[in-house]
């Protein structure tokens, strides 16, 4: 076959900005309840910058919930590791987005103990924090139980080729424009801002000129991660030689001699670069081939696919050249939040 030249674009996903802001202008305006030793303050969640996240393509936004967990101290004398925070599950607050600003909620917490506050974005189909066993569900609040610290909070997917758009932010507490940090106690704030994020990385592979025999190809990844830190999209799980995970990213039919795969994954980052293989059906005949990719740092090494948060990686190439092999030719700009689009040279 004649090498023709592949391209693999990458993509910087702008981040979904939304602010978590707590009531008013003075920390004096905060009610302490004295009787039950709580403090009452207003929550609501606007969108910074007029753009919502988009969907890979830069199509319809999906996320349309989030779930705000607040996580206190368990012993003031402790150190602010994470594993010494506990999840306020009755000050947790699911909130379905049709629009920005949001509507108001409260949110109570205890005076005195030192809180972190965690945000997660998802599309309210894909889970319920009222109905966390939900059938139908993509993604699970932790490994194998609802987290019982800060640093065991997980999202695990349901089914590791199905992976849906996640968001995820800390708040930050201030005292009117002042920052006291992620590590507050409410009676020193009146606001807190936070940043969504987005965790889930993005595939696309377009593959053309595809002869008129081949009836189909089927996309394959090995070692799929499976579940990832809420935080930062950290890996925490990932599939194994010899389990019974699915592996089969989509399987489609040639149009036009085209076929466009366009998926989410979760972040592989360096430790768990994955592989890709493309499995050509044609006749009753499976031909089998690695998706090759010249390194380049920070994503790909040796094939090997490196996916990392907010970042979506686009692979295109012509059927002629699918066993020798493609070639990277842009690269990402991390300086900012804009959505940077195809960078050509």
């Amino acid at each position: 076959m004649n090498i023709m030249r592949r391209t693999t674009d990458v993509y910087f996903w702008a981040a979904l900005l939304a602010s978590l802001w707590l009531g008013g202008g003075s920390t004096d305006d905060i009610p302490l309840d004295q009787e039950v030793g709580t403090v009452s303050v207003p929550l609501s969640i606007i969108e910074e910058g007029g753009n919502l996240t988009r969907a890979l393509g830069d199509a319809t936004p999906s996320v349309n919930r989030v779930l705000i967990l607040p996580f206190k101290k368990t012993n003031e004398s402790l150190a602010n590791d994470p594993a010494n925070f506990v999840p306020d599950y009755t000050a947790a607050k699911q909130i379905d987005i049709n629009a920005f600003p949001l509507n108001t909620a409260m949110l109570r917490m205890t005076a005195g103990s030192t809180y972190q506050l965690m945000v997660i974005g998802y599309n309210r189909n894909d889970y319920d924090f009222a109905n966390p066993a939900a059938s139908g569900r993509r993604f699970d609040l932790g490994i194998s139980s609802r987290p019982s610290t800060l640093a065991d909070v997980n999202l695990k997917l349901i089914n590791a080729t199905d992976v849906p758009e996640l968001f995820s932010c800390m708040g930050n507490g201030y005292n009117g424009t002042v920052s006291v940090g992620g590590l507050f106690k409410p009676e020193q704030v009146n606001n807190i801002k936070g940043t969504l994020n987005r965790i889930s990385s993005g595939l696309t592979l377009n593959i053309t000129n595809i002869p008129a025999y081949v009836s189909s190809i089927r996309l394959r990844a090995e070692q799929l991660v499976t579940a990832v830190k809420a935080a930062d999209g950290t890996p925490v799980q990932w599939q194994v030689v010899g389990d019974t995970g699915v592996r089969t990213l989509g399987l489609l039919a040639p149009a036009s001699g085209k076929v466009t795969f366009n998926m989410f994954m979760l972040p592989t980052l360096d430790a768990r670069k994955t592989l890709l293989y493309l499995d050509v059906i044609y006749a009753g005949i499976t031909e089998q081939y690695t998706v090759k990719i010249a390194d380049v740092a920070n994503v790909v090494s040796g094939n090997r696919i490196i996916f990392s948060p907010n970042h979506w990686v686009r692979i295109d190439g012509d059927y002629n050249k699918i066993n020798l092999g493609f070639t990277l030719s842009n690269n990402i700009n991390l300086d900012d939040n804009a959505w940077d689009g195809i960078q050509n040279y």
